[in-house]
């Protein structure tokens, strides 16, 4: 039988589900959806499938969580873009 994951309890499994659910950014929210899946009891593998994410890159987020609470799962490629031909994106 797999290993399950350990998460930090900075969160309850029933936070982690409201996060998931009001969630607007997708990459946001498929992130809770992992967290919250792995808070009941799923392996990082099982929640990786059924969430639609590589295996590797749950396992990341997971280490993000536990090292970084919620800031570790915000999504900051929008910060990172810069500018692209003079024009200003955000």
């Amino acid at each position: 039988m797999p290993k399950k994951a350990h998460l930090a309890s900075y969160l309850s499994s029933f936070q982690l589900k409201k996060k998931y659910l009001k969630s607007h950014i997708p990459v946001e929210s498929r992130r809770w959806n992992l967290l919250w899946k792995i808070s009941l009891g799923w392996t990082i593998k099982n929640s990786a499938i059924a969430v639609g994410l590589n295996y590797s890159y749950a396992r990341r987020i997971v280490i993000k969580y536990n090292s970084e609470d919620e800031k570790g799962i915000k999504n900051r490629t929008r910060f990172n873009r810069g500018n692209k031909r003079g024009k200003n994106l955000y």
